[in-house]
């Protein structure tokens, strides 16, 4: 099983950092941001790593996208490997942020559009995640919005260290990353997931937070409809499967105002904030 695993991870490594993993970008990332930008819209990918996300925020039309991290080696990454390879009107729109762990170098209300993607379950413990999403809230205009996509706490599989059902729930910390390495190949702390209650109650903490109001429904999308229609990236077979499955719980949980987001394998929300003594743009 450890080797079948471990097969499936460097796979899906290999199509994500190679040029598939842009077209992976695009087709998932490029259509939900257009959503909730104009060609005049700033946008911030915070822990953009070696800029896969900013190919395709580079492809909403007009928007100034800027990438910030805090590995200045994935940053000349992005810049050689990425930004680099962009045609010149979109790499003229695209720069690059050296940025603290817990302090961005931005204004407040810089951005209209702040994007987390696969960063939440790197920040340990709740006070780096309350740091870190407090940041981003601060450079965000109120009216704006924050792009997340983290793995789900509540999915009952460890998702995104090492395929193990409810290795997340269950194992110690320890185990947890022995597992992880006989599967991957590395050793890293184990990841920290978030529930989407979990996440919007940290949010909602921020004091300058007026009002959370979820901007999407169902994995990225309005609807359940929607997102089986834009479905793309990797393992569309069996996220597909999954959208089924979980297709008449949803439908129960839109009567009490909640939705299958709950329990999809990693959480893709987008929320609109509106911040005290701010007018939304």
């Amino acid at each position: 099983m450890v080797r079948a695993l471990s097969k499936t991870f460097r796979r899906l490594v290999d199509r994500y950092h190679g040029p598939e993993g842009d077209d992976f970008a695009r087709a998932e990332l490029t259509p939900v941001a257009a959503r909730f930008l104009t060609p005049r819209s700033r946008v911030l990918e915070v822990g953009c790593g070696y800029g896969r996300n900013l190919v395709a925020l580079a492809g909403v039309e007009g928007c100034t996208i800027v990438g910030s991290d805090v590995s200045a080696f994935e940053l000349e990454r992005a810049a050689a490997e990425r930004i680099g390879a962009l045609p010149a009107a979109q790499r003229a729109r695209v720069s690059l942020v050296r940025q603290e762990s817990f302090r961005l170098p931005f204004r407040d209300s810089t951005f209209d559009l702040v994007v987390l993607w696969q960063v939440v379950e790197h920040l340990f413990g709740e006070d780096a995640k309350r740091r870190v999403l407090a940041e981003c809230l601060r450079v965000l205009k109120s009216g704006g919005h924050l792009l997340i996509e983290t793995p789900n706490q509540w999915f009952p599989v460890d998702y995104h260290d090492n395929l193990f059902p409810f290795a997340h729930w269950i194992l110690p910390k320890a185990a947890r990353e022995w597992i992880t390495w006989k599967v991957r190949g590395k050793r890293y702390p184990p990841s920290e997931y978030v529930s989407l209650p979990g996440c919007e109650r940290i949010l909602r903490a921020v004091p300058d937070v007026l009002l959370l109001t979820r901007a999407t429904r169902f994995y990225f999308g309005a609807s359940w409809r929607e997102a089986w229609r834009r479905l793309a990236g990797t393992r569309a077979g069996l996220k597909r499967a999954i959208f089924v499955a979980i297709l008449p719980l949803h439908a129960l949980l839109t009567w009490f105002g909640s939705s299958g987001d709950l329990f999809l394998p990693s959480l893709r929300v987008v929320w609109r904030v509106d911040k005290r003594g701010r007018s939304a743009p």
